[in-house]
C-alpha cells in the first residue's frame, strides 16, 4: 500500500533505521561510495550518534504524540492497538538499553551485541511499517490522519538530538 503523506516523514527515518541496522548487520556499508569503518568501536560510535541525532527523537515523538492519539482512539475496543502499541514501546525500551550498555562498555562483545541492537531496529520497523501504518491508513479517517501530518510536519521541523537514555 502507498504510504499516506502524513506518514511519509516517518517512513523516511524508518529508511534511515533499516540502512543503520544492515550496516552494523553487516559491517560494512552496501553502497561502496558510502565511507562506513570497518573496526566496530568505531561502528559504535557511529550508532550512538545516530540513535542520538535520529532514533531517541523519532522515538519520543512517537511515545509522545503518535501512540497516545492511537490509543486513545482506540479505548472502547480494539484490544489489539493497545497490544500492539504496548510492544513498540517494549522495544523502544529495550532498545534504549541495549544503547545504555553499549555507552558503558563500548568494547564488549560487539560481534553479538551490533548485530542483535540491528536485528531489533529492523525488525521493530519493519513491524512499524507494515502493521501500525498500514493499519492506521486502512482505519483511521482521513480528517485524523491530516491532523496527524501537521503534528509530523511540527515535530519534522522543530526535532531536537536531546535525549535521555
Amino acid at each position: 500500500m502507498k504510504r499516506h503523506p502524513s506518514l511519509v516523514p516517518l517512513s523516511r527515518e524508518h529508511h534511515d533505521g533499516l540502512v543503520m541496522a544492515q550496516r552494523l548487520l553487516h559491517g560494512r556499508a552496501v553502497n561502496p561510495r558510502v565511507a562506513w569503518p570497518s573496526a566496530a568501536e568505531e561502528q559504535v560510535k557511529r550508532l550512538l550518534e545516530f540513535f542520538q541525532t535520529e532514533l531517541c527523537p523519532h522515538f519520543a515523538f512517537e511515545e509522545a504524540t503518535l501512540f497516545p492519539g492511537l490509543t486513545a482512539r482506540t479505548r472502547l475496543g480494539a484490544v489489539t492497538w493497545r497490544v500492539l502499541i504496548r510492544d513498540l514501546i517494549g522495544d523502544h525500551r529495550a532498545m534504549r538499553r541495549m544503547i545504555r550498555e553499549l555507552t558503558n562498555e563500548p568494547t564488549t562483545r560487539l560481534d553479538e551485541r551490533l548485530p542483535a541492537f540491528a536485528d531489533r531496529l529492523g525488525t521493530h520497523i519493519r513491524r512499524e511499517e507494515r502493521e501500525l501504518f498500514e493499519r492506521m491508513q486502512a482505519e483511521c479517517s482521513a480528517a485524523e490522519l491530516a491532523e496527524l501530518g501537521e503534528r509530523v510536519s511540527a515535530y519534522s521541523a522543530t526535532r531536537k538530538a536531546a535525549c535521555v537514555l
